[in-house]
């Protein structure tokens, strides 16, 4: 008895597999998109980690500001002076917290600079000192003092903040950054109608008897397409008594 034993074509044979081809070139396909979104999901992911776990270090540097204040010997620089340089581009303290140093004291100089880096974008720069002789603290900070002319009140004017390759680059890619400082007890005249009662934010911050620290700094940010702030309470309430050179 004879049988039908038809077999497959030479077309149907190279049909098969160029279709074969296909879908396991689909499936490649998709396996790369998926390889490439999960990769790219995964250092975003990390970068937002990293982004919060330096927030959370500048949260915690300078909430932990040490009131501090130094007597110089240096007699073309007399006086008493608190550590603190409070302007929008650059804040500068005493904190006992730190991402690397430990002095002696427990204490670090905290020098937080808003520089350019290109025509277009800023970054937030950190450099940390270790705090140990006073005079060598003071003149790290302080270029020169004079006297306001009317007030008599002694003036301080700051070296420059230059960014230096052993700094910390704690924010990149800004197009704008400043810092400003809550002042709860402005002096009268300062506010709506001479009032001077309601807190202000100021970005520049100079210290009085009545207010030597201000009551919290705000860090704000804009990175084009991204806005941001980071307030910051300041636990520093007093003064302590002066500190002589040591």
């Amino acid at each position: 008895m004879g049988t039908d034993a038809r077999g497959f074509t030479l077309f149907e044979v190279l049909l098969s597999i160029t279709l074969i081809g296909f879908l396991m070139l689909t499936l490649l396909i998709g396996l790369r998109v998926a390889n490439r979104a999960w990769r790219t999901g995964e250092a975003r992911l990390r970068q937002v980690h990293a982004e919060a776990e330096r927030n959370a270090f500048v949260v915690e540097q300078i909430s932990s500001l040490v009131p501090y204040q130094v007597t110089t010997s240096d007699p073309h620089l007399p006086g008493t002076f608190i550590v603190l340089q409070a302007s929008a581009t650059c804040l500068r303290f005493v904190s006992s917290y730190s991402s690397v140093f430990r002095s002696r004291s427990g204490l670090v100089l905290a020098e937080y600079g808003i520089v350019e880096v290109s025509p277009e974008y800023l970054e937030v720069a950190l450099r940390e000192t270790p705090v140990g002789d006073n005079d060598v603290l003071f003149h790290r900070l302080v270029r020169s003092v004079t006297n306001d002319p009317e007030t008599g009140v002694p003036l301080l004017n700051y070296q420059p903040f230059s960014v230096r390759v052993t700094d910390l680059p704690l924010m990149t890619g800004l197009r704008a950054a400043w810092f400003e400082y809550l002042d709860v007890h402005p002096e009268k005249g300062a506010g709506p109608a001479g009032k001077g009662t309601a807190p202000v934010w100021r970005q520049d911050w100079h210290s009085r008897e009545e207010a030597p620290y201000p009551e919290a700094i705000r860090l704000r940010w804009d990175r084009g397409n991204q806005e941001g702030e980071e307030v910051i309470p300041v636990r520093a309430k007093f003064m302590p008594q002066s500190t002589s050179g040591q």
